[in-house]
């Protein structure tokens, strides 16, 4: 029994004793551990805590029982509690694939990615087919091409009978591993296979109605009305873009700030736009909630600001005055924050159109519908593109704007003037803190604790002879050096430099 990750090296809920489909023993312990499974599977935590409370009370050394545990902690970003939970089954369960699974998902999100290594390495050879293992430990180590674990994933995806998510695992993991290698055709080759293999139904018609609904309804004119009736904090931050153009990179930059708290890939907009939705007794939108935008009463945006506030204080029990919510689609939700909080700020972080599409087509996501397909990117990128240019048009809210190029030439510039454009002291005395324990669970946790390079610009010549659909569906290279040159001419870094700022 299996619980696919949201990214990369999110827990495998597995119990090799009792899977979820077997009949159930008749004690009463069995039935708690299944049930536990059930509700951790359906992101049911009151359910799942008050089962675990009834489990722990009758085999408090079970190893199932800590190790469900662990993973209701782990959920709830509580990575430190997690371990201490692992670390007990571990301990009574030593060879357990599984658990060495799991701690070291648990050690990736806490950056322990050398003690991550070893666990994943056993647990690979105490269970030479654990494909998602595979794959966990290929995002956090470097390949060579005489590296014995690509041919063993080579061989581990010819095998009969694989389900499409093994597949996928697998494939995903092999083309980490060639990219690493400079082995570029065979990696293609498996991302082609990896991307094929999960099926994922990408509506393109009603993304397109739901822009269409927001370009209509979220003009200058309706946004500057609501935003008078909205919280006034200026506490917000919205980092925005598309996945992998350097959101995580970026909020990494502006929060070693000591003012400036990192509140993660924080879905509390969303969820406010949901309830609004269902208050107002209006159709959900896919994106940008046109339908709560065109029918919310003035008099509500400031309770619903204080909403998302309070969302954003909750994420830490430590002093802060700002806060950075780095979910790179509150792109298209923008109109709704500009309603709601007319105080914050929003960074756009722009990046190569191909390597974004490549970083993309890279990842296996879960909840990134558009990224197996490269007509389904190239869609969702078009749409990107026609909303964050009517926000340059209509926003009220202050637009900040970047080339993740640039960014990473001279971080210490870009962040020196960034924090002068949010408002705090740029000359200040600190020592950067790590991440928080549970804080990067993204795709980009292992590369935002490695030294800022430039090796990721341009990747996509490696691939460029694959990239053919990518490049034609943007115009050609002509077109994609247009772009280039677009966001060149918006970058505020690019132009502060020239300014000799």
């Amino acid at each position: 029994m299996t619980t696919i990750p949201k990214r990369d090296a999110r827990p495998v809920v597995q119990d090799t004793t009792m899977p979820l489909d077997a009949p159930l023993a008749k004690d009463t312990l069995a039935v708690l551990v299944h049930d536990a499974a059930t509700h951790l599977k359906s992101k049911n935590f009151a359910e799942l805590e008050a089962t675990l409370a009834q489990a722990a009370e009758l085999a408090p050394d079970d190893h199932r029982v800590l190790h469900f545990q662990g993973l209701c902690a782990f959920e709830q970003h509580d990575a430190v509690t997690a371990f201490g939970f692992l670390r007990r089954a571990l301990a009574l369960r030593p060879k357990d694939p599984a658990l060495q699974h799991n701690m070291a998902a648990i050690l990736i999100s806490l950056g322990k990615f050398e003690n991550a290594e070893k666990l994943l390495l056993a647990a690979v050879h105490h269970k030479p087919d654990y494909a998602e293992a595979y794959h966990t430990l290929a995002q956090i180590r470097k390949f060579k091409a005489d590296d014995p674990l690509i041919s063993t994933m080579e061989k581990g995806l010819q095998e009969p009978g694989l389900s499409a998510q093994e597949i996928s695992f697998y494939a995903f993991a092999l083309a980490k591993a060639c990219d690493d290698a400079a082995l570029y055709d065979q990696g293609w080759k498996a991302l082609a296979r990896g991307n094929a293999a999960i099926s994922k139904e990408f509506d393109t018609a009603r993304e397109d109605k739901a822009v269409a609904a927001l370009l209509r309804v979220a003009t200058r004119e309706r946004l500057h009305d609501l935003s008078q009736h909205g919280h006034p904090s200026r506490a917000p931050i919205y980092v925005v873009s598309l996945p992998r153009s350097g959101t995580t990179l970026l909020e990494s930059v502006i929060t070693e700030h000591p003012q400036i708290h990192a509140a993660g890939e924080l879905t509390a907009l969303g969820g406010i736009g949901r309830m609004l939705a269902k208050n107002l007794n209006v159709s959900e939108s896919l994106l940008g909630f046109a339908d709560v935008l065109e029918n919310l009463p003035p008099e509500h945006a400031y309770s619903a600001g204080m909403g998302y506030l309070n969302a954003g204080r909750d994420t830490s029990k430590e002093w802060f005055d700002h806060f950075v919510n780095k979910l790179p689609d509150n792109t298209f939700n923008l109109g709704l924050a500009a309603a709601l909080t007319p105080g914050a700020r929003v960074i756009h972080i722009m990046r190569h159109p191909l390597d974004v599409m490549l970083s993309l087509y890279f990842q296996r996501f879960r909840s990134v519908n558009y990224s197996f397909n490269p007509q389904d990117i190239l869609h969702h990128w078009r749409n990107y593109q026609r909303v964050m240019a009517h926000w340059r048009e209509t926003l009220p809210l202050e637009l900040i704007e970047l080339r993740y190029e640039n960014l990473v030439q001279d971080v210490a510039f870009a962040q020196d003037l960034i924090w002068g454009r949010i408002g705090v002291s740029r000359k200040i005395e600190h020592v950067p803190l790590a991440p928080k324990a549970g804080q990067q669970r993204t795709a980009s946790r292992f590369q935002v604790r490695q030294p800022v390079y430039q090796s990721s610009n341009g990747k996509f010549r490696r691939y460029e002879t694959h990239m053919g659909e990518f490049i034609d569906g943007l115009g050609g290279m002509e077109g994609v050096e247009a772009e280039v040159a677009a966001q060149e001419a918006r970058c505020v870094l690019r132009a502060a430099a020239t300014n000799g700022e």
